[in-house]
Formats: C-alpha cells, structure tokens, sequence
C-alpha cells in the first residue's frame, strides 16, 4: 500500500492520524507541534496501522483494542 507522510500543525492531543483514500492511498499526518521522538514514535504507530491493514477489518477483538 502506498503512503505519503506529511508534518502538519495539530491540537496537540492529536498526535497523528492516518486517512485512507478510495483508491487506497494513505495519507499519514503527524502533529509537527510534537518534539522530534515523540513525531517519530507516531509515525511508526501509524505505520503499523498500515502494515497490519487495520482500515480494512470489519471487526477485531478487545485484545486488540486495548493494545491500540
């Protein structure tokens, strides 16, 4: 799956967010208002969303949840 990062400014409760396209493109925004390793630390986060296709499941366990 494709992906393009991109560093924006966000609240600062948002630390990054990945919106998924219909022709499935990720688009991953990290709060650049985050210092460095904390920006880093997101986007591997959310990297694993996309590696693990989290967008595309219908449901998942409670294990799961907790552990996002």
């Amino acid at each position: 799956m494709e992906f393009c990062v991109r560093y924006v400014a966000l609240p600062y409760t948002v630390k990054g967010v990945t919106v998924v396209s219909e022709d499935d493109f990720c688009n991953v925004y990290i709060n650049s208002l985050l210092p460095l390793e904390e920006q880093r630390k997101t986007l591997r986060h959310e990297l694993t969303h996309i590696r693990r296709d989290d967008f595309y499941r219908e449901t998942c366990t409670i294990q799961e949840v907790e552990r996002m």
